[in-house]
């Protein structure tokens, strides 16, 4: 039987930022689609066989920690999580909470608030290292990787008649770093220390603002991970000309070398017009994370349907072409048991350290 999902889409679909030891997502770099506008998408999700997973009395009632209202975490999060409840209605009833974005998913998922929620690989890893500022100083030794969803990539962009055409060009000039404390903020601010570049001034506030504020003149340049094109992007080079800026083989390097959630990769070429071809930088990856304490059949049960409902998922958005069992090996951290198990069961070969301690298979 099929059922149908209404998803409505307040964005021109477009996704902000995840790589990690040494899984290039360069196959990623495919040729653009183009973008839908705002619009009612119905998505047609067979009803999945759960096989011998044991039935509850009734639904786990969960919760899908996704992003902010109208962002791309809660665009995705909550299609994924209408996707679960369609196809498995007898097990789940996933709830999707608007959060503060991947930092505060993760903190909800280590105190048992979520069961799934969505991160880039970099906040992973500050969060089981407690290397930032955001932590606390605790480390978040329950989140596990369930599936990886989708690739982003370095986008820095400035106006044209800036004259900036390199990153060492920032050199003097005002800077949009997303939002404070996030994790691309503290690397890139230490990646000018390092690489000896003082820009005049650090901006910090939510993209699409950041992206504003490029318009208005208010900063020089911006830079963020995304999965192009991302709406205020688009939306600002619909009246102003765009340049992106490319990382050369050093600076490429220092960020591979230093972080290895990143990979050198290029942003895919066509998704805008300022950026006809390919553009040299690095990408990392967007993961649907969940924690150790939700058993093993649960996450064994909504990864195997997940792996099998891509061309359902692409229908909320393209980019979870990405979410497959082979990608998922790009994770950083611990996948989930019931992750491994499905694996296995598909005959993907499973990097010991990706198997977390609890998996008895």
């Amino acid at each position: 039987m099929k059922r149908l999902i209404a998803l409505v889409m307040a964005l021109a679909l477009a996704m902000v930022s995840t790589a990690c030891s040494g899984t290039s997502s360069s196959t990623a770099s495919s040729a653009p689609a183009s973008s839908a506008e705002s619009s009612a998408v119905e998505v047609e999700v067979d009803e999945f066989d759960a096989g011998d997973v044991e039935k509850p009395s009734s639904p786990y009632r969960y919760s899908m920690a996704s992003g902010s209202v109208g962002g791309n975490f809660y665009l995705v999060g909550g299609g994924v999580a209408q996707v679960i409840n369609s196809a498995l209605p007898d097990y789940f009833s996933f709830t999707t909470e608007t959060t503060g974005g991947g930092t505060a998913n993760l903190g909800m998922l280590q105190n048992g608030d979520a069961e799934l929620g969505i991160a880039m690989t970099s906040s992973l890893y500050e969060a089981v290292n407690a290397s930032a500022d955001w932590t606390a100083g605790v480390q978040h030794d329950k989140l596990r990787v369930a599936c990886a969803l989708y690739p982003s990539w370095l986008t820095i962009y400035t106006l044209k008649d800036s004259g900036i055409t390199s990153f060492s060009d920032l050199e003097g000039k005002i800077v949009g770093l997303g939002s404070k404390g996030a994790a691309m903020d503290s690397i890139f601010r230490q990646m000018f220390v390092d690489l000896g570049i003082t820009p005049k001034q650090l901006h910090n506030d939510g993209h699409g603002a950041t992206a504003t504020a490029l318009g208005n003149g208010v900063i020089d340049a911006a830079i963020l991970f995304s999965y192009p094109p991302f709406a205020a992007i688009s939306e600002l080079e619909s009246t102003k000309d765009l340049a992106f800026i490319p990382l050369n083989e050093d600076e490429q390097n220092y960020l591979t070398s230093t972080y290895d959630f990143y990979v050198a990769d290029s942003m895919p070429g066509g998704f805008y017009k300022g950026a006809p071809d390919d553009v040299a930088g690095v990408s990392e990856w967007n993961m649907l994370v969940t924690s150790s304490d939700v058993p093993e059949d649960q996450i064994y049960l909504i990864t195997k349907m997940l792996f099998e409902s891509t061309d359902d998922l692409t229908i909320i958005h393209q980019s979870l072409k990405y979410c497959t069992a082979e990608d998922t090996l790009n994770s950083n951290i611990y996948l989930h048991a019931g992750t491994v198990r499905c694996l296995k069961e598909l005959g993907v070969d499973v990097p010991e350290e990706l198997i977390p301690p609890e998996y008895q298979g």
